[in-house]
């Protein structure tokens, strides 16, 4: 895979234009199984195009993380949905990601365009002052909403700030809100100059994801007759 010409190449990056919705994955919130039925759930319901899945789980083992990434690329063709990968190179290749997703201390963004070429680029900051420096297609701020890891959350407010700065100096970059972002702040995070949001517990702890899909915009209309498939607490 090479280039813009692999599959998911120069057309990625422009699919990523249109995502509202970074979906991660954590096992830890749902095994395996469960997980895969949440983001199936999740991609047919909302508008395609407008979901990213980003296959994390890097305390999975290469074989198992793999496993769980092809069911997730087969869904995400399914439903016209794209799949992102954080920091393997090689499972990206492997899988034919449209994204990888490379942390502060991960390779640099020139080096993980020539190992996978055409892919779409995200890249993670913790500093609302930083996002226009992050060589990327986009870029994802955290924690916004609530602590993480120790760190403080930044706030509409830290969102607000990145989001201007970034109009300034990288005005075609996308920005991403992660950190406790749910279905009550997804809209918040857009007016305050987010291009989307990133979640984990929202999409996975057992919600039907239909309200933050709403909140978001891309909830794809039910054709007559059909009703949302409920799934209970878990």
């Amino acid at each position: 895979m090479t280039g813009d010409t692999a599959a998911g190449g120069g057309a990625a990056r422009r699919a990523l234009g249109t995502v509202r919705l970074v979906a991660i994955t954590d096992t830890g919130l749902a095994p395996a199984p469960l997980l895969v039925e949440r983001m199936e759930r999740l991609c047919a319901l909302a508008q395609e195009g407008t979901v990213l899945v980003q296959l994390r789980d890097v305390a999975l083992d290469a074989r198992a993380r793999l496993a769980l990434g092809a069911e997730l690329r087969e869904i995400t063709r399914r439903s016209g949905q794209l799949l992102a990968v954080n920091d393997r190179l090689d499972l990206a290749r492997l899988l034919d990601a449209d994204a990888v997703h490379l942390g502060e201390r991960s390779f640099a963004t020139e080096d993980a365009r020539r190992l996978v070429g055409g892919v779409a680029v995200v890249r993670a900051c913790h500093d609302p002052d930083r996002v226009g420096v992050r060589d990327a297609e986009a870029v994802v701020l955290s924690p916004v909403c609530e602590p993480r890891k120790g760190a403080p959350a930044l706030g509409i407010e830290g969102l607000r700030r990145a989001a201007a700065g970034l109009r300034r100096v990288a005005p075609t970059r996308r920005l991403y809100a992660l950190g406790g972002v749910d279905e009550t702040s997804a809209a918040r995070c857009l007016e305050a100059g987010a291009h989307g949001v990133a979640c984990l517990g929202a999409v996975l702890d057992g919600r039907h994801p239909r309200a933050l899909l709403r909140a978001l915009d891309i909830d794809r209309p039910l054709s007559r007759g059909e009703h949302p498939r409920l799934e209970p607490q878990s």
